[in-house]
């Protein structure tokens, strides 16, 4: 039996993501041991490596934010911060997103547009959510 080609490209694709995930979790377990141990160099390049496995999740741009903050690096946490605050931004994670602008300009006040730029695309997402359910409804 033969299997069609665009089966076996779905099935390696996942396969290959699989394999991802499980290395991102090894990265993690060893994360939070750096972490325990107080090895904050070596918990920095961990979470630079998670940010390369894992572009699109916010979370390891915010707790390296928190990371470089802990470790006196004001200026890296505020562009990891910026980072964290774009990327909750797109997924729609507006409350975070204000939140995480505010860790950032309590680091750096003269960062105002970052939060204005949070705030402004959450009030846009309102807006359009709200059209499109009047348009539903009616």
């Amino acid at each position: 039996m033969r299997v069609p080609t665009r089966l076996l490209q779905q099935l390696v694709a996942d396969k290959q993501m699989r394999r991802c995930d499980s290395q991102t979790t090894e990265l993690s377990t060893e994360l939070s041991r750096a972490l325990k141990a107080e090895r904050f160099d070596q918990a920095l390049d961990l979470y630079e490596l998670i940010e390369k496995r894992k572009p699109d999740e916010p979370r390891w741009a915010h707790r390296k934010g928190d990371l470089l903050r802990r470790m006196g690096r004001g200026p890296e946490a505020v562009i990891a911060y910026e980072r964290a605050v774009h990327l909750y931004s797109e997924k729609g994670f507006d409350a975070r997103a204000s939140a995480t602008a505010r860790l950032l300009l309590a680091i750096d006040p003269s960062r105002r547009e970052v939060l204005d730029w949070a705030d402004s695309q959450a009030a846009s997402r309102v807006k359009r959510q709200s059209r499109n359910a009047f348009r539903l409804n009616y």
